[in-house]
């Protein structure tokens, strides 16, 4: 069964709805990295979120997002880098308006970080590629 945090604004039903959309975008970000498809990762992404990946947030300053988290991908394939990625799972996720944090836990290993995520045209967005340490 999934857990909800309820969130202090009193949205009614919205809240959990919101809350459910916000852990479907996060939850098709690892979805995608896992089938390395850097299309539908950046679609998870907002536009500034994008325009960072762009500029070389993973490393190589890149002509598209999609390029860039390829790039990103392909590398850390050959490192054999994402198996912690591949392990994130969703804890929880705290909506405030049209803000929302999800927090995640990484390969069970006591990883934990705060992914932040903004509404965009109705829509859920991560604010960053990543996830922030968090306790």
């Amino acid at each position: 069964a999934a857990l909800w945090v309820a969130s202090d604004d009193e949205g009614g039903d919205s809240g959990g709805s919101d809350q459910h959309q916000a852990r479907a975008t996060v939850e098709r970000l690892y979805a995608a990295i896992a089938d390395g498809d850097a299309e539908k990762v950046c679609a998870q992404l907002n536009e500034d979120a994008q325009k960072q990946l762009e500029a070389g947030g993973l490393g190589g300053k890149s002509n598209s997002c999609v390029d860039s988290f390829q790039k990103f991908l392909d590398e850390a394939e050959e490192a054999g880098g994402l198996d912690l990625t591949l392990k994130a799972k969703v804890k929880s996720v705290e909506v405030t308006g049209d803000t929302a944090v999800a927090k995640v836990t990484f390969g069970g290993g006591g990883r934990n970080g705060e992914i932040p995520l903004e509404k965009v045209d109705g829509e859920w967005k991560l604010e960053a590629a990543g996830a922030t340490p968090s306790q």
